[in-house]
């Protein structure tokens, strides 16, 4: 005798199966947390005088020996000698010069006082 295959939408008892059917994730959610991780200030060296970093939002000081630079939530210092800071647009910057070190500090973030102000 010949085993009849079941159907899919069947249990063993013989009553219909409906399966949950799960919402799906987008490919942008599943990968949200991954890309909150990787955002923020980018830096890329051109040889061994030149580097552009993007998301500069202010300049906070520059003369020769030291650029320094406000970032989302980080101060970057520049160190070095000869330096100049040039193409600023969109939030991108280049600074030439001999750069012998850069120092990142984190800012804090201002509390909000109590009493609603």
């Amino acid at each position: 005798m010949k085993k009849r295959p079941r159907a899919r939408n069947r249990c063993p008892d013989g009553t219909r199966y409906e399966p949950l059917r799960q919402k799906r994730a987008g490919l942008f959610d599943a990968f949200r947390e991954v890309r909150e991780e990787f955002t923020g200030p980018a830096f890329q060296f051109h040889g061994g005088d030149t580097l552009d970093i993007d998301d500069c939002t202010a300049v906070l000081a520059c003369d020769g020996d030291m650029v320094r630079l406000l970032l989302p939530g980080t101060a970057l210092t520049i160190l070095g000698s000869g330096l100049s800071a040039s193409d600023f647009s969109a939030h991108t910057l280049t600074v030439r010069g001999n750069i012998r070190s850069i120092e990142l500090e984190p800012i804090a973030r201002r509390q909000k006082k109590e009493g609603g102000r």
